[in-house]
């Protein structure tokens, strides 16, 4: 089926489904509706909605109905939102929810008609519920961490029952003690049983459960098929083969080493912290990668100027263009100017030996409210979000990855669906830590020499020396 027409399809079942469940639910006792629920998606286990449908109130002459969208026009300021997405009732239970606008899609587009969908199909499911979603800046000033901050010690009221959070920032609010661990809170099929292997490691933090990763990124290369006879996946193909091949050897997001030199070097064994904690770097392996950028630089593939790149965005228009036949980036990126190319192939990053190697990123629901009754009722919202069909429909046309398997395997673009599946198990969840210590500032300063003509044995010793001086 085309995907408009499945979208199409997915949104008004889903919404006769929800508006069907909910007249259920107003005449028949709890386990009967319960049961009207867990049968409904096909798509995910019974088990999948955790909480029961909870009695049901009366709507007013404000309730949404199937063809109204519940979003509201707000404009991106410093300062709290909108509500996005509110069904009135006379006593309302309200579920507060806040959204990263890095997660939010533009305005009129499908996926934001999809979203709509979303939220409107799970009120008229749980009609006792009042679901208020407001948009947020997803960081800086006025964004999810900074408000959270500021809120708990004068207005904790004003704090969400529960968030989506990039990584970074969920390790930042559980340190801070502004995010609840999950580990019994969470429902036990999504993060037993639905995740793609090696996606829950995104959520967790020293073995302690607090995020269910939702929005997933990866770091790969693509490259030009009506060049190459076959993907340059080690680096003795890039040597060979000889592609304009580009990539962020800056430093990136922030950090003080970029993610390809450390893959590379990971992949061949190296590593920039002892089990302590300590840095330190693997001469074997920092030599056998210096000596293929080495080999590249005289080659003419690489040169100083890769430099000056700290994100795909730096070079993308090279590769639509024409100018380069291979670059690095991100699957975010890709997905969202796939169809700016055509005759575009899907790689890892080439590493020694060919060893699929990639760094896993993502957002991540938290849980914000301690109070157990808000837990659970919010504990009803992520069950829903999380169901496998709508987690598909939606992130497609976002241009982000589900972190769910059977959200995956049911995406339209089989290729890539097929391609990510894959490499998310091989994937490392990078830590802070790996790209901001002393041996991170060394194997990006190595790097850099290299391109800057000097040896891989020099560059070596000199990052060593670094190290332990």
């Amino acid at each position: 089926m085309p995907t408009h027409r499945r979208i199409a399809a997915t949104i008004a079942a889903g919404l006769l489904l929800a508006v069907g469940m909910a007249a259920c639910a107003e005449n028949a006792p709890g386990p009967v509706a319960d049961r009207a629920a867990e049968q409904a998606d096909e798509t995910n286990p019974a088990q999948h909605a955790a909480t029961p449908v909870p009695t049901a109130a009366t709507r007013g002459s404000n309730a949404a109905g199937p063809g109204q969208a519940l979003l509201r026009n707000a404009s991106v300021s410093d300062n709290d939102q909108e509500p996005l997405a509110q069904v009135e009732d006379s006593e309302p239970s309200t579920i507060r929810v806040w959204w990263p606008d890095a997660l939010y899609p533009e305005t009129s587009s499908t996926a934001e008609t999809i979203l709509a969908s979303q939220f409107q199909g799970f009120t008229l499911t749980y009609s006792s519920y009042d679901l208020e979603v407001r948009r947020k800046r997803s960081t800086g000033l006025g964004g999810i961490l900074a408000t959270l901050r500021a809120a708990k010690p004068v207005a904790p009221g004003a704090i969400p029952d529960m968030t989506l959070m990039r990584r970074t920032d969920m390790i930042t609010a559980a340190n801070e003690g502004l995010i609840v661990p999950i580990t019994d809170w969470v429902p036990t099929d999504i993060i037993n049983d639905n995740l793609i292997p090696g996606a829950r490691a995104l959520g967790e933090i020293d073995g302690v459960l607090y995020g269910v990763p939702y929005a997933l990124s990866l770091y790969h290369a693509v490259y030009r098929e009506s060049v190459f006879t076959d993907p340059p996946l080690t680096f003795a193909d890039v040597l060979d083969q000889q592609p304009v091949y580009l990539f962020p050897a800056g430093m990136e997001g922030g950090t003080l080493l970029n993610r390809t030199v450390l893959l590379q070097y990971r992949a061949a064994g190296g590593t920039v912290e002892d089990e302590d904690g300590n840095p330190t770097l693997d001469r074997e392996a920092l030599l056998a990668v210096l000596t293929f950028y080495e080999q590249a630089v005289t080659a003419g593939v690489f040169d100083d100027s890769l430099l000056a790149y700290s994100a795909p965005e730096d070079y993308l228009n090279d590769f639509i263009t024409g100018e380069a036949n291979m670059i690095m980036l991100d699957s975010i990126t890709y997905l969202r100017h796939k169809d700016e190319v055509q005759n575009v192939g899907l790689m890892p990053l080439p590493t020694q030996d060919g060893t699929p190697v990639s760094a896993l990123d993502g957002w991540m629901w938290v849980l914000t409210t301690h109070d157990p009754d808000r837990q659970e009722q919010t504990r009803t919202f992520i069950s829903w979000m999380m169901r496998a069909s709508q987690q598909s429909i939606y992130t497609e046309a976002l241009g982000i990855l589900p972190s769910q398997l059977r959200a995956l395997e049911t995406w339209d673009d089989t290729v890539y669906a097929s391609f990510a599946q894959d490499l998310i198990p091989r994937s490392y969840v990078i830590r802070n830590t790996e790209r901001s210590n002393s041996a991170a500032i060394a194997l990006q300063n190595s790097l850099a020499n290299v391109l800057k003509g000097m040896s891989a044995e020099d560059a070596t010793d000199t990052a060593l020396e670094a190290l332990t001086g």
